[in-house]
């Protein structure tokens, strides 16, 4: 879970993190479950989080931010159920179940930031299944003392390369090639391609594909050498290329060679007395996820940052039930390091965009 760095991640922070302290009182206090999970093939343990939202007319949301019996339920029965996503007879079959476990997250190495919201017990519900692409995962939260179940499906996003390829990343002599990002006229660009392939026979509420939605991240990495101390420190920056939609088995994104001139002036900096900078191989992660992942974001990009951005509750949730709202879905990552070609390296030295950064060569 820790390798997330940008938005097919921020969601998390964004709902259990950032919500401010002007919450509505609008109605007498009542249960709403606030559910966050993200499968993702690439991690060894899986967690959801199952909390509460606050509405209460008697009381200060600051002050049942502050008191975990507010937050977390006693009373639940929190496992999923697997469904193959080929169809046999018109539907996905069922194969088995998984109870997931309540554990404390500050004690499974992620611990809650600080601020007003309480900060231990931290609670997710955990497993530790190997995600298989070949079934849909239907999370279902019984409440014991009510018998209300909530419920949401989760299809998943193959990260092998066999489904998600990246020829920049995955193709020898693509990758051999470097990364080339020399000219500087108007309409030269660097590109990162790739292909998702899903499950033969993908059938699922009428989706052909578990993905549609795919971001790419460059990070630059160089290091700070004290010609006086003779001390190095290594340094990076990441540069968000964006995200996009993509139908089919293909998308691209093209990067305008000056935006990442652009990005490392602005990455570096200005290097401090006696810095030179050295640069590095640059890493290139590819994101994709899934249509619920997409109508999410774009919730959120509409209504505003965090739980109280416009009203009590993001205008999107995928989480089906009585007074419940939330998001789990699936995602996928692609991840390498590609060397930066001769030329582009001797264009950064002298070009002017970046000699405030004191850049000098390479580390390799």
């Amino acid at each position: 879970m820790k390798k997330i760095i940008v938005s097919l991640a921020v969601a998390f922070t964004l709902l259990f993190t950032a919500c401010s302290e002007d919450f509505d009182v609008a109605a007498p206090y009542k249960d709403i479950s606030v559910v966050y999970g993200f499968l993702d093939m690439g991690d060894t343990a899986h967690y959801v989080r199952i909390q509460k939202a606050f509405i209460d007319q008697e009381k200060s949301a600051v002050t049942m931010a502050q008191n975990a019996d507010s937050n977390f339920y006693s009373d639940i029965n929190v496992r999923i159920d697997r469904y193959r996503v080929s169809k046999v007879g018109g539907i996905n079959p069922y194969v088995d179940s998984i109870h997931l476990t309540r554990v404390d997250l500050t004690q499974e190495g992620y611990p809650k930031q600080p601020g007003t919201f309480f900060n231990s017990p931290n609670y997710a519900y955990k497993f530790n299944d190997v995600i298989d692409p070949k079934f849909v995962y239907r999370l279902k939260i019984t409440h014991l003392s009510t018998g209300k179940i909530d419920s949401a499906d989760a299809t998943i996003v193959n990260n092998t390369i066999a489904s998600f390829n990246v020829p920049v990343l995955d193709d020898i002599n693509t990758n051999l090639a470097g990364m080339s990002f020399y000219r500087t006229t108007k309409g030269s660009n660097f590109a990162v391609d790739a292909t998702y392939k899903p499950e033969i026979g993908f059938d699922f509420n009428g989706l052909t594909s578990p993905a549609n939605i795919a971001q790419t991240i460059v990070r630059f990495n160089w290091e700070d050498s004290n010609i006086i101390t003779k001390t190095k420190t290594s340094r990076f920056y990441d540069h968000d290329a964006g995200t996009q939609l993509f139908a089919g088995t293909q998308f691209e994104f093209k990067m305008e060679n000056t935006s990442l001139y652009n990005a490392l002036s602005t990455g570096m900096g200005k290097a401090p007395d006696n810095v030179i900078r050295l640069i590095d191989r640059c890493d290139i992660t590819v994101y994709i996820s899934t249509p619920d992942y997409n109508n999410y974001r774009q919730a959120m990009l509409v209504q505003g940052n965090g739980l109280t951005g416009s009203e009590i509750a993001p205008v999107y949730t995928n989480v089906k039930g009585e007074n419940v709202l939330g998001l789990f879905t699936s995602r996928a990552m692609r991840t390498g390091k590609i060397t930066i070609t001769d030329r582009t390296v001797d264009s950064l030295v002298i070009s002017p965009l970046l000699t405030h950064t004191n850049l000098k060569g390479t580390r390799y």
